[in-house]
């Protein structure tokens, strides 16, 4: 694929094309407001356009075949301040409004006005994008686990009103995907003109909503297990034992502490930097950008720009590769699994067990293929 074949909205340092690049779909056209997370993503080989992607033209990307979105969290999450879910009514009272409006920058203009913090507003940009680029043939946006009614309403928008096939809303978490950490993200898959193979994700929570099907249903969580569990100990070299210190000596319901035995709790930019290993003291302990950024499976040479915080900041943002590479994969039909793999083996060092691949991905033994040639013919059968 051409750059122009896939946009990337709120592009970040580079957790999505991270996970483009694994699968050898090329380079998405990365647009970014952050200075930083331009330098960073474009010192990694990831095209990068500093600009709002609220200036954005559709029109000047009609060959745009996929669209990935990962609008700003802090205003849903549960690290931020949490105004978006104060607004959250406004947010998606806006969906029908701007699906139906003929004049969206207005719209969207109108509810940025309306929210206590203009970001709480960016997320519906995934969807005036998605309703604007008139050749798209799928569409991949995260956000946090509060994001998830939205998505649905995005979804429901999408496959009733606008000839999307198929829609549906993931809830993941990185360590079922061997990531060192146990980063929750929520993510909508919509697509036009095929159906995504999504039963190979370890999904925690799943909701679809089909153009065609019946109505918009939740399933059953997916428990298999493709991928090992790393702990943070294993991914950054440590012997067991050690214990990670989150908030001095501050102390909440759930401590301030945790055990490396065991995937991290999920990274946030004003926490993780301040981490640090309870037996090598406060200094000598803390988190490099580069031990923060393997947790999240990027490469421990990835060039993180900026400030100590502001380094920090954009890991946290980031979607893990490993869980991009795998919705993505499964989102376009591509294979994904040996691209997790790889990366796992290439930061952590896991062995991948020698067992089928059917079998390692959907927890069941795999089906044989049946030769229709070797297949005994009507007469045959009858003579038998």
């Amino acid at each position: 694929m051409t750059c122009a074949a896939v946009l990337e909205g709120f592009a970040g340092a580079g957790g999505l094309s991270e996970g483009l690049r694994m699968l050898g779909l090329g380079a998405a056209l990365g647009w970014e407001v952050n200075g930083d997370a331009c330098a960073t993503a474009r010192a990694a080989g990831h095209p990068r356009t500093r600009a709002d992607v609220r200036t954005l033209d559709p029109d000047a990307f009609a060959d745009a075949e996929g669209w990935v979105s990962g609008p700003p969290c802090p205003t849903y999450a549960d690290s931020g301040k949490r105004t978006g879910r104060a607004d959250y009514a406004t947010v998606l009272d806006a969906v029908e409004r701007l699906a139906d409006s003929t004049e969206p920058r207005r719209t969207l203009d109108e509810v940025a006005a309306a929210v206590t913090d203009p970001r709480t507003a960016l997320v519906l940009e995934t969807l005036e994008l998605a309703l604007s680029l008139p050749g798209l043939r799928w569409l991949v946006a995260e956000q946090v686990p509060a994001v998830r009614r939205i998505w649905q309403e995005f979804a429901a928008e999408l496959a009733a009103m606008h000839r999307w096939d198929t829609c549906t809303v993931l809830t993941l978490r990185a360590d079922d995907f061997g990531a060192a950490t146990r980063r929750t993200r929520v993510f909508l898959i919509a697509t036009r003109g095929h159906t995504p193979a999504l039963d190979a994700l370890p999904y925690r929570a799943r909701w679809d909503c089909d153009r065609f099907g019946a109505a918009p249903a939740d399933r059953p969580p997916n428990p298999i297990t493709p991928f090992p569990a790393t702990t943070m100990a294993a991914a950054l070299g440590w012997p067991p034992g050690r214990r990670i210190n989150t908030r001095g000596s501050r102390t909440t319901a759930g401590g301030n502490e945790f055990s490396a035995d065991g995937p991290a709790v999920s990274l946030t930019g004003n926490g993780a930097r301040t981490w640090y290993r309870t037996d090598l003291g406060s200094v000598a302990g803390r988190l490099s950008d580069s031990q923060a950024g393997l947790l999240q499976t990027f490469p421990a040479d990835y060039p993180w720009h900026g400030s100590r915080s502001s380094r920090f900041q954009r890991i946290a943002d980031a979607v893990p590769p490993v869980m991009a590479a795998a919705v993505l994969g499964a989102a376009t039909g591509r294979p994904w699994h040996d691209a997790v793999w790889d990366r796992l083996t290439e930061i952590y060092g896991t062995a991948r067990p020698d067992v089928s691949h059917a079998r390692l991905c959907t927890d069941r033994p795999a089906t044989p293929q049946l030769d229709l040639f070797a297949l005994p013919t009507p007469h045959e059968r009858t003579a038998a």
